[in-house]
């Protein structure tokens, strides 16, 4: 099912936004261990089925805004993996929020901008809320939507399902 409120990303405003694909998981542990998880990309390998390698500039797991990163996904978690140039827009550990913005091969912004968000907020001390979204704007993400949007919604929430049984069955913090 496709997510039918509009939320915003760091430049994707909800009146310039046509739609946004949603996921969330509230996870039994602090929102550093969860947030940590996201942070390592290395892990996602392990936990991440829809998005298992996150390639950076530097090959390791800095990023800062501005980077360039290569996203290795999937719509379905065992489908064939593509990949995606991205810019990181944000990589806030104090806010514990991570997004990406997409720039498909041979697409302008204006035709499609899609954003991806990643964000961790505690509920308490053991206990937080893991949020997914992706916001489309442009043309282009009419049809995205028509094509892929109850797949790229089951995506967001089958990352978010992953991440809560991977943090929750983790002994220790790595």
């Amino acid at each position: 099912m496709v997510h039918t409120e509009i939320l915003e990303t760091p430049s994707i405003k909800a009146d310039q936004a046509v739609w946004t694909s949603y996921g969330s998981a509230t996870i039994n542990k602090p929102a550093d261990t969860v947030w940590r998880a996201i942070r390592d990309f290395r892990s996602w390998k392990v936990w991440n089925e829809y998005t298992p390698e996150v390639t950076t500039k530097t090959g390791t797991n800095e990023v800062a805004v501005g980077d360039q990163v290569t996203v290795h996904y999937r719509p379905e978690p065992t489908g064939t993996i593509s990949q995606i140039p991205c810019t990181a827009m944000t990589v806030s550990d104090a806010e514990r929020t991570l997004c990406w913005r997409g720039e498909p091969f041979g697409v302008p912004a204006w035709l499609l901008l899609p954003e991806k968000v990643q964000r961790v907020t505690p509920k308490g001390d053991d206990s937080c809320l893991y949020e997914i979204f992706e916001t489309q704007s442009g043309p282009m993400s009419y049809l995205v939507k028509w094509g892929m949007g109850a797949k790229q919604s089951a995506m967001n929430q089958g990352i978010a399902d992953a991440l809560r049984r991977y943090a929750e069955g983790e002994s220790g913090n790595k």
